[in-house]
């Protein structure tokens, strides 16, 4: 549908009400004056052959017609107007134009037969002897109750439509007037009523486009300035709507995405309603191309699908845990329960999802170290009870038996004393006492000459050769023991598990903020499967080999402890056959603040 302008539409209905107006007014008047000119001139007509009508009835008593003839000649062009005596029988006897011998019966003349009646005769119609439009009036002449003489006079209407035409051209001039005042009236109050209209208009498309701030002017017109008070309550009320919503969608968002579980809301049909960026991740996607898409098509976990589905369904709570299976494989806690609307009708589920891959490898760890722990501590138990059961059983007696076995069960007290200090020193660095995890500015440098000074002896009766490389001047905040045992025990392995004749290289250098300390051995390397585990306590990629050279499992877990408590972190690379490489990153110290940190 075409829309037109308000102000066209008001501008021209003004105008044509006017013109209309006007028009038939002057339509109205125009026949009204006509209407009124004719009666007039009927009136006039008859008053005149009123007034001619005894003289001729007198002509008529003495026989003298001539007379009669001559009478309505003289007094017609006397008055300007025609008169016609005419006897009863239609022979016309007198007329101020044409000759009565010559003229015909009058008797059936329209104004005649209504004055034969004994009524005044009124017709206007074109006259053939005078070929022009007259208007007859024929008014009766009686005598002893008998009609006599009927008296007819007429003029030309030539006039009269003369002075109705100009009187129409004066109505049609002032309905023209009228009209382009009335146009000029009706664009003026049109503009000005539509102004206002206008500025609403703007005033709305603004807050359509979300402006609420803005308000809309007042209006001399009282309809047009209630609307734009209303208007105003409106958009203040919309505001303060809107930013209601916001903000707890906002609060929402943050709430949501400030999660580390993940959130998501399904409706009835499967659609996702929302999904926090925790959930997003799992499923492996963003979580505005997860919104309005159904379940089955973001969700490619088989028993994740099936459990959200189920949810779905149900109108009750559920719980399950979910193998997430990949590179990785992760596990979850799934809570689910019914999603409902203010009126608490069920539109849909919430799936809370908890990621408890780490506990449940912390659970793995936990029963892998007291099988480990048992393991390591079962071993040299049973050897120190076989061999004591041994001795008292008469072993005694046999001085180079007895000397052997008690030469073994001190290697197993040993060992078993190894653990327990290496388990002590653990717990001490995890649970971070004051004296132990205290960290001050210092020279790694020294630390790191200290470790290697004590795998020296070792190491040369492999005939290993140890290499240090390290930037006297460098710094970071460390506790001394700890760091130096953490790097003997690394120097310790890589001596272990190399071949006579090799190099350890030890070194420390800067890489940005940090400091790393790395030891470097050419051995027999570490396969790829047992990396992730290699600093989980008592864990041993060779176990039979590691109990062989005497390690209690504990010492690389030391090592990744001791970086933590430095705030740093310890990392590995190997390969089979090519060495390994293990890494201790600390924060790097600023020379000048650890020559100050020195100062008395």
């Amino acid at each position: 549908m075409r829309r037109k302008r308000l102000i066209r539409q008001l501008g021209l209905s003004y105008v044509w009400v006017t013109v209309a107006a006007v028009v038939l007014v002057g339509l109205s008047g125009s026949h009204m004056v006509q209407d009124y000119y004719l009666e007039q001139t009927a009136e006039d007509l008859q008053a005149r052959a009123r007034l001619c009508r005894p003289q001729i009835v007198s002509l008529l008593e003495q026989g003298d017609r001539a007379g009669v003839d001559a009478f309505c000649k003289e007094l017609g062009r006397a008055t300007a107007t025609r008169i016609t005596a005419i006897l009863p029988s239609g022979e016309v006897v007198g007329d101020t134009e044409e000759n009565p011998a010559n003229m015909d019966n009058h008797a059936q003349r329209p104004e005649v037969v209504e004055a034969r009646q004994g009524k005044v005769g009124r017709q206007t119609r074109y006259s053939m002897t005078l070929q022009q439009k007259l208007m007859y009036v024929a008014v009766p002449v009686e005598q002893r109750g008998e009609l006599a003489l009927v008296v007819r006079t007429s003029i030309p209407v030539t006039e009269v439509e003369k002075m109705l035409g100009t009187l129409r051209r004066r109505i049609l001039v002032a309905a023209l007037v009228a009209g382009v005042l009335a146009v000029a009236l009706s664009l003026w109050f049109s503009a000005r009523l539509s102004g206002p209209l206008s500025e609403l208009e703007a005033g709305a498309e603004r807050f359509a486009l979300g402006q609420l701030e803005h308000r809309l002017a007042g209006s001399s017109f009282e309809e047009i300035a209630a609307l734009a008070e209303a208007m105003n309550r409106m958009a203040g009320q919309l505001q303060e709507r809107f930013q209601t919503i916001v903000r707890q969608q906002n609060e929402l968002e943050a709430v949501l995405t400030s999660m580390q579980e993940g959130v998501l809301a399904v409706d009835n049909r499967g659609t996702v309603i929302n999904v926090n960026h925790a959930c997003a991740a799992i499923l492996g996607a963003e979580p505005e191309e997860l919104k309005g898409r159904l379940v089955h098509e973001v969700i490619r976990k088989p028993d994740l699908l099936e459990f959200v589905e189920s949810s779905i369904l149900s109108e009750e709570s559920m719980e399950r845990d979910i193998q997430i299976r990949g590179a990785e494989d992760r596990w979850l806690h799934a809570h689910s329960m019914a999603l409902c609307d203010a009126k608490q009708r069920k539109i849909g589920a919430l799936v809370v999802m908890y990621d408890v891959t780490r506990l449940r490898r912390l659970e793995n760890v936990r029963r892998d170290f007291v099988a480990n722990v048992s393991h390591e501590l079962r071993t040299p138990i049973t050897s120190i009870k076989g061999f004591v059961e041994t001795l008292l059983d008469g072993a005694l007696e046999d001085t180079e038996n007895a000397s052997r076995f008690l030469e073994i069960v001190l290697r197993q007290v040993n060992r078993l004393d190894a653990i327990i200090n290496d388990l002590l020193t653990l717990s001490r660095v995890e649970r971070g006492n004051e004296p132990i995890s205290r960290l001050e500015p210092g020279r790694v440098g020294e630390t790191l000459k200290a470790a290697v000074e004590m795998c020296e002896k070792k190491a040369s009766e492999k005939q290993i050769r140890i290499e240090l490389r390290c930037d006297p001047d460098a710094t970071a905040k460390i506790n001394a023991p700890l760091l130096e045992q953490a790097v003997v025990n690394l120097v310790d392995n890589a001596v272990k598990y190399s071949e006579p004749g090799k190099t350890v290289r030890v070194s420390a250098e800067r890489a940005g903020v940090e400091l790393v300390i790395r030891v470097q051995d050419e051995g027999c390397g570490i396969e790829p499967k047992h990396l992730p585990r290699l600093f989980e306590r008592f864990y041993r990629v060779d176990k039979a080999r590691s109990r062989e050279l005497g390690g209690t499992g504990l010492g690389l877990a030391i090592v990744r402890h001791i970086a933590l408590a430095h705030g740093g972190d310890v990392e590995v690379q190997s390969a089979v056959g090519r060495g390994s490489v293990f890494s201790i990153r600390l924060c790097a110290a600023d020379r000048e603040a650890d020559l100050v940190g020195r100062q008395p």
